[in-house]
């Protein structure tokens, strides 16, 4: 399982109950009703229900889900969703479905418009997953994860629901503890239920447990042993666990399975970055391109390509490739695209003022006019905020520190993503630092555990505190952070390298 790579979360936080419906806050305050269909009638069938008039489209659209599940993505599976609209124009489950798994931002606004103007011809339920599925990607929150509610409420027995639910709030809320409460009830029901070992197996690894993951990717394993994608995630997880033969054994099974499952050719190309064999890594990502016609994920794979040259400190060399990707991606109106570009040119720029006009071009790629949804606009501001403060604070520029926060202070105050409140705690903690605010700055940033920048700057602050052994504790976390995303090449080896400089035999053999 690949995601988009995503950084940021959490002074409001949505909890997920599962069948109970409910909604709280961080204190467990009600924050929206129970299930509003508790008086309706009841559902007449245990999975919600896909209102279509042709055979045909009702068939590609459970093609389509199978893939998912089985993550047979990219192209295979998405190209069943785009069929299934064609069987039927007026399948609106369908068009919200395609807009909520494609990565093609124009595809995106364009289904989730049709999904919105076909949505009489679906049933009331099915209207509640279009909200859910909707709101998710427009940054709706409310009203989606109320819908969510609602509908695992009414279908408890629905496990492809309950598994979709348990991947958004781990995959892409990082709501990991909720995430697991809800797939450790799905096994437990039915433990040959599958693609929630996998979602469970990322839950740990992605939170912070990783240890649990190994013994779930052998069930996973031994039940569909001859499915590419159980090897797949076996690889990436032994990746993280920084066990990097393992990983490459394991990827080289899911191409042996299936040659063209090209997440695993992604997979291999990355472990070899991550390896420091740059050449070989450059290699293989150049096969991941050709192996896929979707043109944001090309863009992505390209964008690791380039990552490559500054992972082996080529910064002329990197800022060249990324300005083309950057060139590219708005002339492709990929916006999203664009802005990280942008953003990785900034990390690198190792003059801090060029860096934030680095970042003035990120965020200008995210302007009105970006065919983007709204939710995902939104995250990638706060990302280019936080990222701001981040530059500005290890650069001593404590106004240009300040704010990004206080920018980050005013998304905060109106939205329920757990994602952007963790942006705004950690460069809140970025200005404090930046202020020599040390103590308070700690708790900030210790919100925002999974960024390799938010560890960095709390080791510092921990440090400078006077909490040497917590600021040792928070390098070593950081270090030992083994993914593709640019904060982990930027953050990771330095923190390895303040670790050397600062180990007990280090300090025993350099000169006074």
């Amino acid at each position: 399982m690949h995601t988009r790579n995503s950084f940021l979360p959490a002074a409001i936080v949505i909890l997920f109950l599962g069948a109970a419906g409910l909604a709280a806050d961080a204190q467990g305050q009600r924050l929206l009703p129970a299930s509003r269909t508790k008086a309706a009638a009841p559902p007449t069938t245990e999975t919600v229900p896909v209102s279509t008039s042709s055979d045909a489209a009702r068939d590609d659209f459970e093609l389509g889900m199978l893939h998912r599940e089985d993550l047979l993505f990219v192209d295979e599976g998405l190209d069943y969703f785009r069929q299934t609209v064609k069987d039927d124009p007026n399948f609106a489950l369908g068009h919200a479905t395609l807009a909520y798994f494609t990565t093609d931002p124009v595809e995106t606004r364009r289904e989730q418009a049709l999904a919105i103007k076909t949505i009489t011809h679906a049933s009331p339920d099915e209207r509640l997953m279009i909200r859910w599925l909707n709101g998710t990607k427009n940054g709706e929150l409310v009203p989606a994860i109320a819908a969510m509610n609602d509908l695992l409420a009414r279908y408890p027995n629905d496990k492809r629901l309950a598994n979709l639910a348990a991947e958004w709030l781990c995959a892409n809320s990082q709501a990991y503890e909720r995430g697991e409460a809800v797939l450790v009830n799905l096994l437990k029901n039915d433990p040959k239920y599958f693609p929630a070992l996998n979602n469970l197996a990322y839950c740990y690894a992605l939170s912070g447990q990783p240890s649990l993951a190994p013994a779930l990717m052998d069930r996973y394993v031994a039940a569909l042993p001859k499915q590419p994608n159980p090897q797949d995630s076996y690889g990436e997880i032994m990746r993280m666990l920084g066990d990097y033969p393992a990983a490459l054994d394991h990827y080289g099974k899911a191409l042996q399975i299936d040659a063209h499952f090209n997440t695993s050719q992604v997979g291999i190309a990355s472990t070899f970055a991550l390896m420091g064999n740059q050449e070989r890594a450059r290699a293989e990502y150049l096969k991941a391109i050709d192996g896929t016609k979707e043109r944001a994920t090309q863009f992505d794979y390209r964008i690791l390509w380039a990552m490559t040259y500054y992972r082996e400190n080529q910064l002329e060399q990197g800022r060249g490739e990324y300005t083309k990707l950057a060139a590219e991606a708005h002339a492709a109106g990929l916006s999203l695209e664009e802005a990280e570009a942008y953003r990785g040119m900034a990390l690198f720029n190792p003059d801090a003022k060029a860096a934030l006009k680095d970042l003035d071009a990120a965020q200008a790629a995210m302007s009105e006019k970006a065919q983007i949804s709204r939710g995902d606009r939104e995250l990638e501001l706060a990302t280019i905020l936080q990222t701001r403060a981040f530059i500005a604070a290890r650069a001593g520029m404590p106004s240009s520190a300040r704010r990004p926060a206080e920018a980050l202070s005013v998304m905060a105050e109106t939205s329920r993503s757990e994602l952007i409140q963790r942006a705004y705690h950690s460069a809140n903690g970025a200005a404090m630092l930046s202020r020599g605010e040390y103590a308070k700055a700690i708790p900030e940033l210790q919100e925002d555990p999974q960024n390799p920048l938010s560890l960095q700057l709390l080791a510092t602050a921990q440090d400078k505190a006077g909490h040497a052994d917590d600021a040792r504790k928070t390098l070593e976390t950081c270090a030992a952070i083994s993914d593709e995303r640019v904060e982990t090449a930027l953050a990771s080896p330095q923190a390895r390298a303040a670790l050397k400089r600062t180990s007990p035999t280090t300090a025993q053999t350099v000169p006074n």
